[in-house]
């Protein structure tokens, strides 16, 4: 549904109605026949709403709120051995996004700032539980929920200088806090609690920087990205260990160049130099495929 009031500002409201199930019937030989058949339904509504105000034609502000989930899988309700089980009222992850933010253009400035959070409610994973006769197993359940605050920042400038020369700069910037709430995790026999957290795999900062140069035929960009350092595992480990696949993922510096020369009206040639100073550094700290320890990335190359 869309509506216009005073020419100024518009209203968007959506609803999607997911309605499914997941179903396990069969047999296991290491799985009680009691546990079977599993069904979980998926029946819920997703809402979404977004407006935006406009302050003349060049600038405006806008906010939205939308939901989300993500459905118990297959994988998720079979049990990986004879001392794993899973949650028979495990329930699917769902959450919602909310944004707010002011863009615009102003002479030769650009901008668009933001800030946003992003809940994510009943993740997956694993805790020890014992069963009736005093034997450890492993339940497949929700462990808790996530939830990220962030700012976001886009500006861009384009001075004019002349019909043969101009320059652009351009600057993409943020911060993110995500952290568990209320959330355990598996630590050998014991479950531990992971609230306030970092999740991992989301970094802090997140820096993109240009400058893009113009004269006559020739054009060139530098991009200069930074990315803060991250966590391996929800427990926060700092040390590596013996296999790398736990420990901090360190803060890393790239820089990109980019160089255009334009021959003719049909026919260019183009230089591209990615990790110009061959920085060694890597982003992940996999536990299983391909393998523990650190995910590499590529140095220089062009």
């Amino acid at each position: 549904n869309s509506m216009s009031i005073s020419s100024r500002l518009t209203l968007n409201t959506g609803v999607r109605v997911e309605n499914g199930h997941s179903d396990m019937e069969g047999k296991i030989s290491y799985y009680a026949d009691s546990l079977l058949p599993a069904r979980i339904d998926h029946k819920f509504p997703l809402f979404g709403v977004n407006a935006q105000y406009t302050f003349g034609s060049s600038a405006e502000c806008y906010a939205g709120w939308s939901q989300a989930y993500r459905p118990v899988i297959f994988k998720d309700i079979v049990p990986g051995s004879v001392y794993e089980q899973v949650d028979r009222d495990l329930k699917d992850a769902d959450g919602y996004n909310l944004e707010l933010g002011f863009r615009g253009k102003w002479e030769s400035f650009q901008w668009d700032l933001g800030v946003f959070s992003l809940q994510y409610n009943h993740r997956m994973g694993t805790l020890a539980q014992t069963d009736a006769g005093g034997e450890l197993t492993i339940l497949r359940t929700n462990i808790g929920d996530a939830q990220t605050y962030g700012v976001e920042t886009f500006l861009q400038w384009d001075p004019w200088i002349g019909d043969a020369f101009d320059v652009s700069f351009s600057t993409a910037t943020s911060w993110m806090d995500a952290r568990y709430r209320d959330a355990w995790v598996r630590v050998g026999n014991e479950n531990v609690s992971i609230d306030g957290n970092r999740v991992e795999s989301v970094p802090t900062w997140i820096v993109r920087n240009g400058l893009t140069v113009r004269w006559k035929r020739f054009r060139l960009s530098a991009l200069h990205s930074f990315t803060g350092e991250t966590y391996a595992d929800a427990l926060n480990t700092e040390l590596s260990n013996a296999s790398g696949s736990v420990g901090i993922v360190p803060a890393y510096h790239l820089v990109d160049l980019n160089l255009s020369i334009k021959m003719s009206t049909a026919l260019s040639v183009r230089l591209n130099l990615n990790n110009a100073f061959d920085k060694q550094y890597f982003t992940k700290r996999p536990q299983f495929y391909p393998g523990p320890g650190i995910w590499p990335s590529d140095g220089r190359s062009f």
